[in-house]
């Protein structure tokens, strides 16, 4: 029985993973299960056998990214002492988030794709999913700013917005072999956390002499 159970589950994520590579090439209205059973070297039956249609596929497609990254970061953030600063909380959550999103690349960057094409339904469900994971950062932010490590006129949404999207991202440029996950996520966080310290301000403080007329039209910053 055991047995049995094993060649199920290995034969589950054999569909998964071809779905997830159709899904990225394809889009949500290109994929067929014919073509994800042949990614899978599988008869078309046996996709069935594990999901009876595309939406239940796309769905699972979708939630297996997003609990990739909700585990691995609530794994980095446990492990962190009592004591840990705020910073320290971001840089694990950064590389946490990472790491995450290259294990599991095609069921990220499906979801880049796929994601405003879905049926509504499914996109509502996964929805949840990510709110309760934006949750997660919005609570490390809240904690470093009430500590006072953040300048006190950050705004901890557009804070929290940027680095995800950032983060994301990062699945569509790299490439194993160069510059190490850690290498990039300390480099990340040095640029955000920097930011966010108030650093920032003090190399804009500079204002230019009285008697320096401006050279050319002003232009409107946006």
């Amino acid at each position: 029985m055991t047995k049995k159970l094993a060649k199920s589950a290995i034969s589950q994520k054999r569909v998964l993973d071809a779905a997830a590579k159709i899904f990225r090439d394809y889009g949500y209205a290109g994929t067929t299960m014919r073509a994800i059973a042949d990614e899978a070297d599988l008869k078309a039956g046996s996709i069935y056998y594990h999901y009876e249609s595309k939406d239940d596929l796309i769905s699972a497609v979708l939630d297996i990214g997003i609990h990739a990254v909700t585990d691995r970061v609530t794994e980095a953030l446990a492990s962190l002492p009592d004591d840990a600063t705020g910073r320290q909380r971001i840089e694990a959550a950064i590389t946490a988030h990472l790491s995450a999103i290259i294990e599991v690349g095609d069921y990220t960057l499906a979801t880049r794709r796929v994601f405003g094409q879905v049926p509504e339904a499914i996109r509502v469900k996964n929805l949840r999913l990510r709110d309760s994971y934006g949750a997660i950062w919005q609570d490390i932010l809240a904690n470093a700013h009430a500590r006072g490590e953040f300048r006190t006129s950050a705004n901890l949404t557009l804070a929290r917005l940027f680095i995800l999207g950032a983060l994301n991202w990062t699945v569509e440029w790299f490439k194993p072999g160069g510059r190490t996950i850690e290498d990039v996520a300390r480099e990340f966080a040095s640029f955000v956390l920097d930011g966010l310290t108030g650093n920032a301000e003090l190399a804009g403080a500079a204002q230019p002499p009285a008697d320096d007329k401006p050279r050319g039209p002003r232009v409107r910053a946006l």
